[in-house]
């Protein structure tokens, strides 16, 4: 007997039953793997988990199985898999939960590691901006240290506020604050240099110690303007900030003692600039370095007050220390 017009023959009902069942079954299937996907594994738990520049995916998920953030590799693969490709999961640092399923593990590298604000005052040294970025996670202060005297980059790492990723190398930092650093140094800057018969790097140097002598912001062409004279009549800058950087630590009072430290940086015992720059200036440091104020001051002191007094001959500057000199006070007699 022929099947009747229009309706489906028996058959034909039972293959689409069975495929309405293993519909089913996998719907089933993956409720229950995205059950297992979003459910905590372990006790809660923080883990600072790194993702190391160029593993694959089933690498990263070997090392969360290995760590106890995962209970199999397949719990975070399947998501890779599913909505995305190797390629989005950021290398970086992270602080990942022991009680986070792979799916927001996956998510959470898809975003990318957090960034940590860094901000590195003007006039302060590789060393201090080094301890600071080893106390954020960010790179061991002792590679940054190596990567930086290796390339002599000690002046051109320029101060300011940064976003990083913890576990940076040395190099993805310092190639930033350089590239700050030609930013912002004065368009003129190499121009000016030649106009001064100073090197690029020598008017670097300068400026570095005119960042840490002046104190106050007015001060700093007139304070360039006194060393750039004492050069030019090949007189000793005799800085206190450079002594300070051939001690290795700032100090609110150098002694007579401090004076006689045996360093190539000592300009009280060395004619000229020092080898290098003393700390990394500023944009408004660098700006008084290459164009310092028409002065013939040859001389300043502290006076206690956050400001200098200046002087044309030693005779005044004398008279300028007694108003504020003390005995074994070395910065009592500033030139």
């Amino acid at each position: 007997m022929n099947p009747v017009e229009g309706l489906p023959s028996p058959a034909s009902r039972s293959s689409n039953s069975k495929i309405l069942q293993l519909g089913l079954v996998f719907l089933v299937l993956g409720g229950l793997l995205f059950f297992l996907a979003l459910r905590p594994f372990g006790p809660a738990t923080t883990v600072r988990f790194q993702v190391r520049k160029g593993l694959s995916a089933r690498e990263v998920a070997k090392d969360l199985y290995d760590q106890g953030l995962i209970r199999n590799r397949w719990n975070f693969l399947i998501w890779v898999k599913m909505m995305g490709h190797p390629g989005s999961i950021r290398p970086g640092v992270y602080e990942l939960s022991s009680r986070e399923s792979g799916y927001r593990i996956w998510r959470t590298f898809r975003k990318g590691p957090p960034l940590m604000k860094v901000t590195f005052p003007e006039g302060w040294t590789a060393k201090q901006m080094a301890a600071l970025l080893d106390a954020r996670g960010i790179t061991p202060a002792a590679d940054f240290m190596a990567k930086v005297d290796q390339e002599k980059r000690e002046g051109f790492l320029f101060p300011d506020t940064y976003f990083f990723e913890q576990g940076l190398l040395p190099d993805q930092i310092i190639s930033r604050l350089v590239e700050r650093f030609k930013e912002k140094v004065p368009k003129d800057f190499k121009e000016r240099a030649l106009a001064m018969k100073l090197s690029y790097g020598q008017l670097v140097t300068l400026a570095s110690i005119v960042e840490r002598e002046a104190e106050v912001p007015q001060e700093r062409p007139l304070i360039a303007g006194v060393f750039y004279n004492r050069l030019r009549k090949h007189m000793y800058l005799e800085s206190c900030a450079t002594i300070e950087y051939s001690l290795g630590v700032w100090k609110p009072h150098l002694t007579y003692k401090d004076l006689q430290v045996v360093s190539p940086y000592n300009t009280y015992r060395h004619g000229g600039l020092p080898p290098g720059p003393i700390c990394n200036p500023g944009a408004a440091a660098l700006d008084a370095a290459a164009h310092p104020a028409q002065t013939d001051m040859l001389f300043f002191v502290a006076d206690g007050k956050g400001t200098h007094r200046f002087s044309k001959v030693y005779k005044e500057h004398l008279a300028a220390q007694g108003i504020r000199g003390t005995k074994g006070d070395a910065r009592g007699e500033r030139k």
